[in-house]
């Protein structure tokens, strides 16, 4: 495996060569990759003077000399860029970025509700604060643009820090520590959300700044509102390594849901259950997850004292419920032990 700079600008290439020196990277420069030249490298650097070049890669950086415009993120939009960065601002991040990526990456869970008030947005919530001790990062990423926000249930409305409208006209790189570190956090949870300024999902690197925070951060939550096919939901989903549906233990939940997974199956490969229990709903859990053929991954119960605690301001620290704990705690471990298990794998 290699890094793969595609330039002929000189000055790009001693700037390279000057960082492979400290990094002892294994570096080939090329103005005409091979098929096989681009298979093996970990990482794809196109400069600006290969602008035009058309290359098919998952890590692809744009090297730009000097400031960024606006034709600089249309080149590196048309390369399918994940970053952009320059020369010489860049330096530290190409330091960190030349190097050959570590195998163990972390795990995304994506929690999208089968119906309305299903409970996504608290089971997403408390997942993320139980699963702060189990995993080194955590980061909570709201995607329902339409919502009024995760600040609210984690009470951070009035912490500055950056929220999904800051990253709309970003300039130079960012890499997943600076997009963490930049975040309002709570109880050690990062958490991206679009405050107060809604922004439609078309203007914003939706599928970038997830990529990232994948990459770098050991559990990335995602909020997701109801399914209907939203290309950015579907970007979404696709950088997914499981999904939790969550329902109510009603027939009008299961019937939804039910309709719901058979969407699913094209866009995650690991889907499992979360049944919210329902006063009145003689409906078990565990018929519920038989009947629809998918692994039930948790239970929860309907609590009103749930909102009653949040709307308080404490946050999911302010929850101090027996069985929404435990709940969230077993869901936590065995999220652990899927990022074990795929990592070992």
């Amino acid at each position: 495996m290699h890094a793969l700079l595609v330039t002929n600008d000189e000055r790009v290439i001693q700037e390279f060569k000057k960082i492979v020196a400290v990094t002892q990277t294994q570096l080939v420069i090329t103005d005409l990759p091979s098929d096989s030249q681009i298979a093996l490298a970990y990482r794809v650097f196109v400069a600006q003077d290969m602008e035009t070049i058309r290359i098919t890669h998952n890590d692809i950086v744009f090297v730009v000399v000097g400031a960024t415009d606006s034709k600089t993120w249309q080149s590196a939009l048309q390369l399918n860029a994940n970053q952009v960065a320059t020369i010489p601002d860049s330096r530290d991040w190409l330091i960190a970025n030349l190097t050959t990526p570590s195998s163990i990456k972390g795990l995304c869970v994506g929690v999208i509700p089968a119906v309305g008030g299903a409970g996504a947005s608290i089971l997403a919530s408390g997942l993320s604060f139980h699963a702060r001790q189990l995993f080194s990062e955590v980061v909570l990423v709201d995607f329902d643009f339409d919502s009024a926000g995760l600040d609210l249930i984690y009470g951070l409305e009035g912490q500055p820090g950056m929220r999904w409208h800051d990253f709309e006209a970003l300039t130079g790189a960012i890499s997943s520590k600076d997009i963490f570190r930049s975040l309002p956090n709570r109880d050690g949870v990062g958490l991206l959300t679009h405050g107060t300024v809604q922004r439609p999902p078309e203007s914003l690197p939706v599928r970038q700044i997830l990529e990232q925070l994948h990459r770098g951060c050991e559990l990335v939550v995602a909020d997701l509102p109801r399914f209907r096919r939203q290309s950015h939901i579907v970007d979404v989903l696709e950088n997914c390594d499981i999904a939790l549906v969550v329902t109510p233990a009603t027939v009008r939940g299961i019937t939804t849901t039910k309709q719901l997974l058979s969407e699913l199956n094209d866009q995650v490969s690991t889907i499992e259950l979360v049944v919210r229990k329902v006063p009145g709903s003689n409906l078990d859990p565990l018929n519920i997850a038989e009947m629809l053929e998918t692994p039930l991954a948790a239970t929860l119960n309907t609590d009103t004292r749930i909102v009653e605690q949040v709307e308080q301001g404490f946050g999911m620290a302010g929850i101090h419920l027996g069985g929404f704990t435990r709940s969230m705690n077993s869901l936590a471990h065995r999220m652990a032990n899927i990022l074990e298990y795929s990592n070992a794998a």
